[in-house]
Parts: structure tokens; C-alpha cells; sequence
């Protein structure tokens, strides 16, 4: 089977199937007159077993599928194993050596034939490729994601497979979907040590063809899974947004480290496959909230998701964070929430949403109930010494704890959040300039960065039920000059106002 994307509604088959088709209907061979002619191969145990094993999974998915003997899945299986015995046949050769490698082959191509077999007749790809050994749990695992659920049950899909081995050490990519704004790259990592339940985290790295390094937000780890009982084996997968103006590789390098082993398996991505799928709205909406205004840029639709993008007014007074509760209307009422993104509305944002070109959307309304925004050039000042707050922008923030650590102290800060609307997050606003710049009273500036100095608390924000937010900074342990002043970056701020923009 030719590692091939598929849209929706197309009838696509490997150059390997279209060519086996042909020679089928040339010698009119049916399974059995295949088997009588492959007397070589049909007594080798090994083949016996793997054509036992083939017949099985026909029967099982058969069963779950209600189909008959008459099906064109079973058509497609007894072509799919007329053809390894062909294939067999014109190849086979006297030495036993040879013949174990040339059946291994034939296993290959039988078992991948019989998966196109397996998709083509699923009324959900998702659905059949769930019980396939193997491949159940990236399906469990993307399911989270109703974008990638849907392009799975269109069998946007491209199989893979390739592995490097070191020292015990085994990483395969098994498959991946992409489209030109993200990859979603569907591994195993194999070796001691490892499980679902202890390795929330393993390093990675990513390349481009050129070996450079990719400008792009990837997130793996998926906590909400439910771990399994395997022992020395890992299942999930890397998630690659890539930013405005990035280009997806034509062939993309991941490596992953293993114990300490770092093991690297080359992807290529054939961009002609979703350019097709892939629809782009050029908007230039302007909206105005409180006197400042955003544009909404563009609006992309991809197999894997939608991206709308804004941009702020450069004449704005104030900060502009977010919007309030945004949300995609489409033409059935169906209402779609952001779970991510890139950048602020400081200068320009990118927003993500779970739907995609296979649903054939007729329109989208863009709805929100205002924006998060502060008043500028806004500072904090405090004495580390004394640990005491001295100025704050308003009453609701305060200084919770001064730590101080021989290589450095912790700063915590709490700000008390109201509810501006329902569906309003409180996630994203950074107090303080990560990797900014604060400066003591003699005017010498230092560097405050994000989470406390020996990452206890390695995130910048907490939020509490009572929506209290916690910020944890850290700074060097220096001879101050005190008080200090920080200069306040983000601040729980808003205006409401109901928006509305028709984006397609």
C-alpha cells in the first residue's frame, strides 16, 4: 500500500494494488487457484501461519462489520492474498535463506494491502483501525481532539513506521497527519524504564530537511490518557503548530531521547496532498471595543483544524491581551471553543480551533463578549528585604512570599480575578515580561524569570477556586539596592461588549 493521503469522498489505491489488480483480472486467478500454484510457498510453516493469522482478522472485522462472503472486503482480502502468493511465486528462489526473506516481504505487503482493504470499506477508518494491534491507542488518544477524530474517520492518514534502535532503545514514528500549519506525529519509545504511568515527559528535538531547527509550538505528554499496564512501552504523540509565516518541511527530523540515548527517525510530508483540501479567507475585519480596535486578518481551513488570526491597531492606548469567551459559530448552530494559540493581541494572535475542511462548513460567525486589556506602563515595587509590597497598579494584587535561596529568591505574587463573563480564562496573563528586566534603586537592571528557583513551581500561574491567581517568579540573589521595581507587562483588566463577525 502507497503511504498516500485520501480526501474525502476519493477512491484511491496504492500503485502496488492498482498493478496486482490488473494482473488478477489478466491470469483470472481466484484464491484458490492461487494457492494450488504456489506449492513452495504454501507448505512453509511461517506462511501457513501468517496467511491463519490474516484469515482471522478478516473474520474478526467481518463479524464487527456485519459483511457477508460476498463483501468487497472480502474480495479485497482474497486479492490482497492472491497477490502476496503471485508476488510469491515470480520471486521465489531455492535457498531457504532467501526464501524466509522473501516471505517476510510478502507478509509485509499482504498485511499492508489488507489494511487498505480494512479502510476503504469502514464507514469510520477510526472505528476499524482502533482494533488493529498497535494503532488502538493513537486512536484513544487523538479522540480528545474532535479535528483529528474527523480527519481519522475520512482516513486522512499517513502510515509510517520507521524506527531507530540503540543500546535496548527502540523509536518508531507509526504515522503522522499533517496539513501546512501542523503535524501530528504518532510514536511508540520502547525500552527499560519506560511506561505510561512513570514517563510523563521525554525530550525531543526538531529538524527541518536542512537540519535546522523548527520555529514551531509542539506539546506532547498528554496527561488525560488513561496509563496501560505495558511495561517498557510508550504510545502517544507530538502535536506541531507551526507559526504565521513558518513553512512545513518537506521531510521532517525527529529525535527523541530514550535513557540516554538519542535516536532519530526521518519523516517525509507531501505538501500536493492537502493543498487541495486547504481553503483561506483573506478578512481585514476591524472590530472596536472601548476605543481600541483589532483586526481579524485571515481565516484558514485546514484537514486538521481552522486558525483565525488577528492584529491589533498600533494606535491603541491600552494593552490588549485576549478576547472574552470567543468563540466559532458554524451554519448548524454548533458552538467551537479555542483550546490554544499563539501571541496576544499586543501585536498580532492566532487562535485554534477543533474543526476542520472535512466537515464542510457553510458558514462561521466569530462571537466573543469583549476583551482583557490594561492600562500601560504600569509598575510594581516591592523591598526584598522587608518583604513588603509598596505600590501595586490596584488593591487586588499582593505580595505573598519572599524566599531567599543562596542562588537566588522567589518572588509570589497573588491577584484576586472577578468573572467578566462565563467562559472567561484566566490562564494567560504573565503579570511580568518572562526573561524581562527589573531594576534595584541604583538604576542597575537584573533579569526576573517565570517559576520559583529550584521548579517546585516551574509554571508562572496558578488559579485557585476562589480565582485568587498565583504568580511565581524568581530573581538572582544579588546585594539590591532597594526597593525594586518591576514593570507589569500583563494585568487583569477588561471591557465587555458583545462581537459579532461573520468569517465565512
Amino acid at each position: 500500500m502507497s503511504e498516500s493521503w485520501k480526501k474525502d469522498g476519493e477512491e484511491v489505491k496504492g500503485e502496488e494494488s492498482l498493478a496486482s489488480m490488473k494482473e488478477a483480472e489478466v491470469h483470472g486467478h481466484s484464491l484458490q487457484e492461487s494457492l494450488e500454484r504456489n506449492d513452495e510457498l504454501a507448505f512453509e510453516p511461517e506462511f501457513v501461519e501468517l496467511l491463519d493469522s490474516l484469515r482471522s482478522d478478516r473474520q474478526r472485522v467481518e463479524g464487527k462489520m456485519a459483511l457477508n462472503s460476498e463483501s468487497d472486503l472480502d474480495s479485497r482480502l482474497d486479492l490482497a492474498l492472491s497477490n502476496g502468493y503471485t508476488s510469491g511465486r515470480r520471486r521465489s528462489v531455492s535457498a531457504r535463506r532467501k526464501r524466509i526473506s522473501l516471505r517476510t516481504g510478502i507478509a509485509a505487503i499482504s498485511l499492508m494491502l489488507l489494511l487498505t482493504a480494512f479502510v476503504r470499506i469502514s464507514p469510520t477508518f477510526a472505528a476499524i483501525v482502533k482494533d488493529i494491534p498497535g494503532f488502538g491507542r493513537f486512536v484513544e488518544l487523538v479522540s480528545y481532539d474532535s479535528s483529528l477524530k474527523t480527519a481519522l474517520d475520512h482516513e486522512y492518514f499517513q502510515l509510517v513506521n520507521q524506527s531507530d534502535e540503540k543500546n535496548g532503545y527502540k523509536f518508531t514514528v507509526n504515522g503522522v497527519l499533517a496539513d501546512s500549519e501542523r503535524i501530528v506525529l504518532l510514536y511508540t519509545a520502547e525500552g527499560p524504564g519506560i511506561t505510561e504511568e512513570d514517563t510523563t515527559f521525554l525530550a525531543y528535538k526538531l529538524k527541518d530537511q536542512n537540519g535546522a531547527d523548527l520555529q514551531a509550538m509542539s506539546s506532547s505528554a498528554h496527561f488525560f490518557r488513561d496509563a496501560t499496564q505495558r511495561e517498557g512501552v510508550l504510545q502517544d504523540y507530538l502535536d506541531i503548530r507551526f507559526a504565521p509565516g513558518e513553512t512545513i518541511p518537506q521531510e521532517l527530523g525527529v529525535m527523541m531521547q530514550l535513557g540516554d540515548e538519542w535516536l532519530e527517525v526521518k519523516v517525509p510530508i507531501d505538501h500536493e496532498k492537502f493543498a487541495e483540501l486547504e481553503e483561506t479567507q483573506e478578512l481585514n475585519e476591524t472590530i472596536e471595543v472601548a476605543g481600541q480596535r483589532i483586526t481579524i486578518t485571515k481565516v484558514r481551513i485546514t484537514p486538521l483544524q481552522v486558525t483565525v488570526d488577528f492584529k491589533e491597531d498600533p494606535l491603541n492606548t491600552k494593552e490588549l491581551i485576549d478576547l472574552i469567551d470567543v468563540r466559532l459559530i458554524d451554519d448548524k448552530g454548533r458552538s467551537y471553543t479555542s483550546s490554544t494559540g499563539m501571541g496576544s493581541l499586543e501585536n498580532s494572535m492566532r487562535k485554534y480551533y477543533q474543526l476542520n475542511s472535512f466537515q464542510k462548513i457553510k458558514s462561521l460567525t466569530l462571537v466573543a463578549t469583549g476583551v482583557f486589556m490594561n492600562d500601560r506602563n504600569m509598575k510594581v515595587v516591592i523591598d526584598t528585604e522587608k518583604k513588603q509590597l509598596i505600590s501595586a497598579p490596584d488593591e487586588r494584587l499582593s505580595l505573598g512570599e519572599v524566599i531567599q535561596w543562596e542562588d537566588g529568591v522567589d518572588l509570589k505574587f497573588e491577584l484576586l480575578l472577578d468573572a467578566p463573563a462565563p467562559g472567561a480564562s484566566y490562564g494567560g496573563f504573565m503579570l511580568f515580561e518572562y526573561g524581562g528586566l527589573f531594576r534595584d534603586a541604583s538604576g542597575n537592571s537584573y533579569q526576573i524569570n517565570y517559576g520559583d528557583t529550584h521548579g517546585q513551581n516551574y509554571v508562572a500561574i496558578r488559579v485557585s477556586e476562589e480565582h485568587t491567581g498565583f504568580y511565581y517568579f524568581h530573581i538572582p540573589n544579588e546585594d539590591y539596592v532597594q526597593p525594586l521595581t518591576l514593570d507589569v507587562k500583563q494585568y487583569y483588566g477588561y471591557a465587555l461588549q458583545d462581537i459579532s463577525v461573520r468569517i465565512k
